[in-house]
């Protein structure tokens, strides 16, 4: 995802590698696996209020990192703006124009420029969570998957929100009604997971279909190739911000492949250098939005190799400062006897 969001020849690897879908899929999509998991035990070892609760100090932790996220950008946006006497159009324009405007709306999630628009989501998200969870806990899964699929599908054909005409107020590139969706299947596949007698099977038939849409999903993506149909269905099939179906289909296709090789061989998705990144996500995800922000601006540091080389090496070194000055902070002496005693 970092490198997605900078102008690096990294991206050749790591930009919609594997088809139709981004890194932004596989994040929601992993953050509601997360999230199903851990918060489905925790219900289940304790009750729905104190679910209620955690749910609760979650969403207030994800809004405190967004909201240090995007006071060091606004900052850093003006201070630079200042240093050198122009701004470049890679930052919001809000942030120079009126810094204090852009706070306050920012503060409410009506100022969601990008890099700053999945956390608010997130914020949604899990504080529908418990809600969520009890209904898939008293047997309605279904239901939980319906109902989600349907607001997801009533959004594919919803006109699009014209952010441009309610500047100053900027909704973010995600539509909340459309990913909220990936985020529901994750959490579905979470609170599977505890259930031992409903392990994925693998099956022929569904790996041949899944291996079919991933090899037309990579010739669309990669060798220009065009389905017969309609240039405007096709784009609504292709549209980020609504999730178009060809992105989720691709994604779910990827996501069930890997799950069959994850279980055959469960030591080679096993990367402790990574998992340790995962473990502070949300520090690493703010850090990388900073750190994006910031690198926009000056383009050219990435016209060289070197350059190149150089920037995005720092860009990843800052993730796992983050993610070892949170987790120093996560394990001092005094919060671990706190959480202790808590638990």
């Amino acid at each position: 995802m970092t490198a997605n969001h900078l102008p690096t020849r990294l991206r050749a690897l790591t930009d919609e590698s594997l088809g139709l879908f981004s890194a932004a899929e596989g994040f929601v999509f992993l953050s509601g696996l997360m999230a199903g998991w851990i918060y489905t035990r925790k219900l289940r070892e304790t009750n729905q209020d104190t679910l209620l609760k955690q749910c609760r100090e979650r969403v207030k932790t994800i809004y405190l990192w967004h909201i240090v996220a995007f006071v060091t950008c606004l900052v850093l946006v003006i201070l630079s703006s200042h240093l050198f006497g122009f701004a470049s159009f890679n930052t919001p324009r809000l942030f120079y124009q009126n810094p204090l405007l852009a706070l306050i709306l920012g503060s409410v999630f009506l100022q969601q420029p990008g890099l700053l628009d999945i956390l608010p989501m997130y914020c949604v998200m899990y504080a529908l969570l418990p809600l969520a969870l009890k209904w898939i806990e008293a047997g309605y899964r279904n239901t939980v998957l319906m109902i989600s699929f349907t607001i997801w599908l009533i959004t594919q054909f919803a006109p699009p929100i014209d952010t441009i005409s309610f500047f100053p107020v900027v909704l973010g590139s995600f539509n909340l009604y459309a990913w909220q969706f990936i985020f529901i299947l994750g959490v579905i596949a979470g609170n599977t997971r505890l259930n031992k007698n409903e392990n994925i099977k693998p099956r022929f038939s569904l790996i041949l279909g899944a291996s079919i849409v991933i090899l037309a999903c990579l010739s669309i993506q990669h060798l220009g190739w065009r389905p017969a149909w309609s240039d405007k269905f096709f784009g609504v099939s292709l549209n980020k911000p609504a999730l178009g179906f060809m992105r989720l289909t691709n994604f779910g296709c990827v996501a069930y492949i890997i799950t069959l090789i994850g279980s055959k061989f469960p030591h080679l998705f096993s990367w402790p250098k990574l998992a340790f990144l995962g473990k502070h996500s949300i520090a690493v995800f703010a850090t990388q939005s900073v750190t994006a922000m910031i690198l926009l601006q000056f383009g050219r540091f990435f016209t060289t190799i070197t350059g190149d080389i150089i920037c995005t090496s720092i860009s990843i070194s800052l993730l796992y400062l983050a993610a070892y000055i949170r987790d120093l902070w996560q394990n001092k002496p005094d919060k671990v006897a706190s959480n202790t005693l808590t638990k």
